[in-house]
């Protein structure tokens, strides 16, 4: 796998003004310009127009990084902007053949596995603890014979799981003022949530595997990532961090998650289309404790 080398770190000879090759050929072109234009038959100001322009020019490209800015703003009106999960432009961009069998398979033929793991709250522990883990950690680190990558989402947080389960304990009680005080509790926590923008943040790591062209190959590195996901598995474990494989519906989920027109639900990422299925039969449900209500 190669990478970019940083500019700070790039070997580039310097030849003239602290100038390298590259500048220095921009410098004297717009030099050149400037001067061609200066020849031009223009009379007055118009004369000195064209040469300035030329000379500007040279020291943003030679001093400034015009280049640099230039390329980098022509990819970007060039590259997908904007876009749903149907464009076919956006998933060429996302690079995403197919998911299944809980992997992520890439258009290059490699595939990925992700993790969720989840955090522990590393202040609570005592200083014998965090010294475990910190040992733990820099060791998994030292140890990766392949490159991983580690995603860190903010989300907002969901009780929809904690209240639908005391929801349904507190209806069958048929206590009135408790099912009164159950739901001021409830608008009292929605409404806090809500108005401190109170979140989450979600931590995954990608486990990666290049694919070969045969089936039999194909096999084996799926064998492999398996093989992968249970070290890197077992080595969070010694950290204190529990983490389980996402399968392929969550993995879905995921990736869907970074399109328009997907909310969030809990840890899932649901097209508008099926919320608001979910919300009109859970107002189905609702309606025979309703009408037992009434008849009380």
């Amino acid at each position: 796998m190669s990478y970019d080398i940083p500019d700070k770190v790039r070997y580039k000879e310097k030849i003239f003004l602290n100038l390298d090759m590259k500048q220095l050929a921009y410098f004297v072109g717009f030099a050149m310009l400037a001067g061609f234009s200066y020849k031009l038959p223009l009379q007055n100001e118009a004369k000195l127009v064209l040469p300035s322009f030329a000379i500007l020019l040279g020291i943003g490209f030679a001093f400034l990084g015009f280049e640099r800015i230039l390329l980098e703003r022509v990819s970007y009106l060039r590259n997908v902007r904007i876009g749903g999960a149907l464009d076919k432009k956006v998933r060429a961009f996302v690079g995403v053949k197919r998911i299944e069998s809980d992997t992520v398979y890439l258009e290059n033929g490699e595939s990925r596995a992700i993790l969720l793991v989840k955090p522990v709250n590393f202040e609570l522990l005592d200083d014998g603890r965090q010294k475990s883990i910190i040992l733990n950690y820099r060791d998994f680190l030292n140890q990766l014979p392949h490159p991983i990558q580690i995603v860190v989402r903010t989300v907002n947080v969901s009780l929809a799981d904690y209240f639908s389960d005391h929801e349904a304990k507190i209806l069958r009680t048929k206590d009135e003022s408790l099912i009164g005080l159950y739901n001021d509790f409830r608008v009292y926590e929605e409404k806090f949530l809500k108005e401190h923008f109170v979140k989450e943040r979600l931590y995954y790591v990608v486990v990666p595997i290049s694919q070969e062209s045969t089936t039999i190959h194909k096999e084996r590195q799926l064998k492999k990532l398996e093989e992968r996901v249970r070290i890197i598995q077992s080595k969070l474990g010694n950290c204190g961090l529990t983490s389980y494989r996402l399968n392929t519906n969550q993995l879905v989920s995921l990736i869907m998650s970074y399109f328009e027109g997907y909310v969030e639900v809990n840890e899932d990422y649901l097209w508008r289309v099926s919320v608001c299925q979910s919300f009109f039969k859970s107002k189905e449900r609702d309606k025979p404790c309703q009408n037992e209500k009434k008849k009380q």
